[in-house]
């Protein structure tokens, strides 16, 4: 027979049991989960590699960076590390498959990414990827390898620094971290105006490798630009900078007046547009003529090295003429007067030009007989018409007879063969 008590220490102890089993079976399912979910199926590959660095049992296996198992063993084979790869679910791999051992992270965390490969290929079955066409591990030293002693040291030196500035400064940090979507947006902006075809980037990155490439050989002009602009600031910096923050406060106003300056020089300067635009034909002309103003300049240096002996013996001859000049400096006067006198008759004469110059021509002619040699004399013959002895009451012949000719008629009247007034013969005026 069972007491109270019995039984409820029974009940107790199946408590107690249930709570105990429900605790192991959790523990169980915790455990497991790193492994899979327990009693589901899953698919084993093996990839063999040369390195697989610091790849662990459980790390990831992905395709296209999505996780689709675990690694559930490292074996080492013949110097070459063995991976077995548990795959979610049933997955058919293929002979052509390939597995990577890609980094996680910065801080040495692995996982294989794995190509599955093509249907064409055949099934992998239980054949192991061969190493051939697996890419092996890369670690963060392999990378620091690349770079020579110096680098790295300067590298560790960087990384020091970075770290004890960083120290102290989390408030810094989490403002920097609050503000970052701004300035992911300001980012996002920038990268859309370099990747504009206005921005040409290529072009630019090509003219930046060209300057640095011409500043190659200049780095000792550089380091003293550098050192000059160093002593430069330190001298901006003296007192405090207050004297900078002097000539700041006094710049704006500075900045107005030189402003109305350069306004105001807008007129001249728009003058001299002009007289430039105006210049520039004789400065080309000029330019053309350079060639022979070389030549006069060259070939007229012998000339000019008889100029001062001919202006010596001129001094006399000028001093002479200036005195004449003086001399002669009263009549200006009376022979402007006489000038003035003269325009009247000569405008009337004008026109009669070419008939006056013909006239002093055919007088060589009206006295160039002569009964022996050095004496001349003009024989003058009047032939009067009975026209001209009746005043024209009766006509001299039945010809036509230009007794005033106008300038040029008695020319055009003799080239057409009419008589003039006075026609001139062999010299003689009939």
């Amino acid at each position: 027979m069972t007491t109270p008590e019995f039984r409820a220490r029974s009940r107790s102890f199946r408590a107690g049991g249930i709570v105990l089993a429900v605790l192991a079976a959790i523990l169980y399912l915790t455990f497991k989960a790193q492994t899979g979910l327990p009693f589901a199926p899953t698919t084993t590959v093996r990839a063999a590699f040369d390195n697989v660095h610091s790849l662990r049992v459980n790390d990831g296996v992905r395709e296209m960076s999505k996780r689709i198992g675990r690694v559930s063993a490292i074996d080492y084979v013949n110097g070459a590390a063995v991976v077995t790869m548990q795959l979610d679910g049933n997955v058919d791999v293929y002979r052509d498959s390939h597995a990577e051992i890609w980094d996680v992270s910065a801080l040495a965390t692995k996982f294989v990414e794995l190509d599955l490969g093509t249907s064409a290929a055949g099934k992998l079955g239980d054949q192991t990827i061969e190493a051939t066409r697996n890419v092996n591990s890369a670690d963060l030293y392999q990378l620091l390898d690349v770079l020579d002693q110096p680098t790295r040291d300067a590298a560790t030196r960087t990384v020091r620094v970075l770290g004890g500035g960083a120290a102290g400064h989390s408030d810094d940090l989490q403002d920097l971290l609050k503000t970052a979507p701004s300035l992911l947006a300001d980012i996002g902006t920038v990268s859309q105006a370099l990747a504009s075809a206005q921005t040409d980037l290529p072009t630019l990155l090509t003219d930046i490798d060209r300057l640095a490439g011409r500043l190659d050989d200049h780095q000792q002009q550089i380091a003293s630009l550098v050192d000059q602009s160093d002593q430069t600031l330190r001298a901006v910096s003296v007192d405090g900078g207050k004297p900078l923050a002097g000539t700041l406060e006094r710049l704006p106003g500075t900045l107005d007046t030189a402003k109305h300056a350069l306004d105001s020089l807008n007129t001249p300067l728009a003058d001299t547009a002009s007289a430039v635009r105006d210049l520039e034909p004789g400065a080309g002309a000029l330019a053309d003529s350079e060639t022979d103003l070389r030549g006069v300049l060259v070939d007229g240096v012998p000339v000019a090295g008889k100029v001062p002996p001919v202006a010596g013996q001129a001094i006399p001859a000028v001093e002479d003429l200036t005195r004449t000049v003086s001399d002669a400096r009263p009549l200006a006067s009376p022979v402007r007067q006489a000038v003035g006198d003269l325009l009247t008759p000569l405008r009337v004469l004008a026109p009669y030009a070419p008939e006056l110059g013909q006239l002093f021509v055919r007088g060589q002619s009206f006295v160039s007989e002569g009964g022996a040699p050095g004496m001349r004399y003009a024989r003058l013959g009047l032939n009067p018409g009975l026209g001209t002895v009746t005043s024209g009451l009766l006509p001299s012949g039945n010809f036509y007879l230009n007794q005033y000719p106008r300038p040029g008629e008695a020319q055009r009247d003799r080239a057409q063969g009419l008589p003039a007034g006075i026609p001139l013969v062999g010299g003689t005026a009939r």
